[in-house]
């Protein structure tokens, strides 16, 4: 297991404004730490929720929690639109990984972003 969050892209928030579905992300592209919001599957915002929501430590109220996507997952066995992926969860110095359902669609937009080199694709989606 890795000690570090770095190079990982870290889990934001989601919503649903009036049925348009987004995920707000935090990655480094080109150096540059890029707050992102995209859009994505109804199925993909309960799946987030679920994950953005999970609080493992005992001392919850004592600081907040941050959710990064390890750049780690897998096929899902019994559905092959689903994925497993490794989310390393962070409150203070405790940190452990744990595996979460989401969607293959949004773990592809994910690994897109980590791959990205150049802001300009992304432009339309930086969140100011």
């Amino acid at each position: 297991m890795r000690d570090s969050n770095e190079d990982m892209i870290e889990l934001i928030d989601t919503s649903n404004l009036d049925g348009a579905y987004s995920s707000t992300i935090r990655c480094k592209i080109a150096d540059e730490e890029l707050t992102l919001r995209f859009g994505i599957e109804p199925i993909d915002y309960g799946y987030l929720k679920r994950i953005l929501g999970f609080r493992p430590f005992e001392n919850t109220g004592v600081a907040s929690y941050r959710y990064f996507f390890a750049l780690s997952y897998r096929k899902d066995e019994d559905n092959e639109n689903l994925g497993r992926i490794v989310v390393r969860v962070e409150q203070l110095s405790r940190h452990k990984q744990y595996e979460f359902t989401t969607t293959r669609k949004y773990i592809a937009s994910i690994l897109w972003f980590s791959l990205l080199t150049d802001k300009k694709q992304v432009e339309q989606m930086i969140k100011r």
